[in-house]
């Protein structure tokens, strides 16, 4: 039987030479078969023949078993070159192909996170805060990355002396109240996280809003799917993809607005010297058209000494900046209209530098930093009418009573300080100061809606914050509370790309444990989360039908409800 089986596969390989007249031909023959580190053949892998000076003279795409086949090629010496997505191109020095001959070339890709590192990173501290709205399928030591320890402290991560046990876990939650744009209604939310003993790991959270009477619309929709795959030496590669549907939004031309997200994060450790952080986001932004975009970042943070970190980071875009920001499973909505039923492109870049210098157990920070944002959204409050819509570039939601305003693009710098200190060893409270750029309103008073794009301007302005975050000892409750303060007349945030939306003036999020039981062992959490909590920085506009409309940083929302742990 074993001849046999032997006998059949060399048949098997003689028989492209049996071909009429391929001995004798003067082409030669290329095929092989691609596959990953682990030895998983590739489908739809992009196969090219190049010359020495990388001209391209033939091609070919993987089937769904990996394999490739290039029939007819010119005899000579060339270079191979495999490519696929978060994959780094595999390629093959002089391959020499011969006339009348069938070569077989295999190759293997690898992933970035596939690159070794040195040395894992130390124990994630109890001061360093953690929000349960985010999810951390990866293991906690590795969040930061990079950490401050004092020069007699040498500290290994858990994730390199613990083993990790499979786990699964579950939290259905509902809630409801005074959401902003895309944010009204009740929501039922479904989370499903699983963890294997390799500590790879997958996300599955879906939300779903409520229909939201008396408005007759179709009820809103978000699903999040995220994989997480680790190194053994500390780093990570991760992808998400989110799908958003908001069929209460419009803009006059459109019903409805559709989002579309893919992200892929790689990251690197040098031991404890260097971590590189790099990915990007590809979007898709649907109205009445549709507008594709691509988001690049990069992050390298370096220790240069004793308690000194500096880091450089770049960004194309707000959404992801960095692959903690994957932490975050409810993606931000940043959707802009051109008033004519297309999407604007919200796209930027920030360029960075910061320095951080431990002093006992305090955290100073200092950045310098330039911005360019294109198509700057600014928040509103208030009903529109059809005549709005017409006369200004506007994105409404009429069950929430909200708007997005699109306003000209602007570039600027700034500088910005901050200041951590630990009050207990998981309550940590934390001041900074920003100068930068934002728009800032200098519209007439009883300027219109329509004429409120000529009245906002770009203006060199400073915030002030202060806020508090972490867990409570014995109560265990969760808290963060902020007061982030600009001039009244300032429409956007000082330092954009890093502060988070929900950062405008007075903002309070609770979570509490309530009860744990048999039926549900990880307990029930009361939670609330408010945003400007006292309807600070409304500027007044006009609407084509005489009544009142406001613009602001952030308007107020108020959101609260329970959630099931499993």
């Amino acid at each position: 039987m074993r001849n046999r089986t032997s006998l059949l596969t060399m048949l098997a390989l003689m028989m492209p030479l049996a071909k009429p007249g391929f001995a004798a031909s003067s082409s030669a023959m290329l095929s092989g078969v691609v596959r990953d580190a682990q030895g998983v053949p590739q489908m739809g892998a992009l196969v090219e023949v190049l010359t020495a000076d990388a001209t391209e003279i033939a091609s070919a795409l993987t089937d769904n078993h990996g394999r490739y086949i290039i029939p007819s090629i010119t005899p000579g010496r060339y270079h191979l070159r495999a490519t696929a997505a978060f994959f780094l191109p595999a390629q093959r020095q002089n391959v020499s192909l011969q006339a009348g001959a069938q070569a077989i070339i295999n190759l293997t890709m690898s992933t970035l996170y596939e690159a070794e590192n040195w040395l894992p990173a130390q124990k994630r501290r109890a001061s360093e805060p953690a929000d349960d709205w985010k999810w951390t399928l990866r293991s906690p030591a590795n969040r930061p990355l990079l950490r401050l320890v004092d020069d007699s402290t040498v500290l290994v991560s858990s994730s390199a002396d613990n083993s990790h046990r499979a786990k699964t876990h579950a939290r259905l939650s509902v809630t409801s109240g005074d959401g902003g744009l895309g944010q009204g209604g009740m929501h039922q939310i479904v989370l499903i996280d699983r963890t294997i003993e390799n500590g790879d790991g997958t996300v599955l959270r879906a939300d779903v809003a409520g229909s939201r009477a008396p408005f007759l619309v179709a009820p809103s929709a978000e699903v999040v799917a995220g994989y997480e795959r680790r190194s053994i030496f500390g780093g990570s590669s991760r992808l998400v993809t989110s799908y958003q549907s908001h069929p209460e939004l419009t803009d006059g031309f459109s019903n409805g607005a559709t989002v579309m997200r893919l992200a892929s994060t790689q990251v690197f450790k040098f031991g404890d010297a260097a971590v590189l952080d790099a990915g990007s986001l590809l979007k898709a932004d649907h109205l009445k058209y549709t507008r594709f975009s691509a988001q690049p970042y990069m992050k390298l943070t370096v220790r240069t000494g004793a308690g000194t970190l500096v880091e450089y980071r770049f960004a194309a875009g707000r959404d992801l900046q960095s692959s903690e920001d994957l932490d975050q499973l409810k993606p931000v909505l940043r959707v802009l209209t051109d008033g004519t039923g297309r999407p604007l492109s919200n796209k930027g870049s920030h360029h960075e530098l910061s320095i951080s210098h431990k002093l006992g157990s305090r955290v100073l920070q200092a950045a310098v930093y330039t911005d360019k944002l294109d198509n700057v959204g600014i928040n509103g409050d208030g009903v529109l009418t059809h005549a709005d819509h017409d006369a200004a570039a506007v994105l409404a939601d009429s069950t929430t009573a909200s708007f997005a305003l699109s306003a000209a693009s602007y570039t600027g710098h700034g500088a910005s300080v901050s200041l951590s200190q630990p009050i207990t060893p998981s309550l940590t409270a934390f001041v900074g100061y920003d100068l930068g750029t934002a728009l800032v309103s200098r519209m007439a008073d009883g300027a219109t809606i329509a004429s409120a794009g000529g009245g906002i301007v770009s203006r060199n302005t400073y915030a002030a914050s202060a806020s508090l975050r972490g867990r409570i000892l014995k109560t265990g409750t969760e808290v963060r509370g902020q007061y982030h303060w600009q001039p009244e007349h300032t429409l956007t945030q000082v330092n954009a790309f890093n502060a988070p939306d929900q950062d405008a003036y007075l903002g309070v999020y609770v979570r509490q444990r309530l009860w744990c039981g048999r039926w549900i062992p990880d307990g029930i959490d009361a939670v609330i989360e408010a945003t400007n909590l006292l309807a600070q920085g409304y500027q007044p506009v006009v609407s084509s039908d005489g009544h009142l409309l406001y613009l602001a940083q952030a308007p107020r929302a108020i959101q609260g409800g329970f959630a099931f742990n499993f």
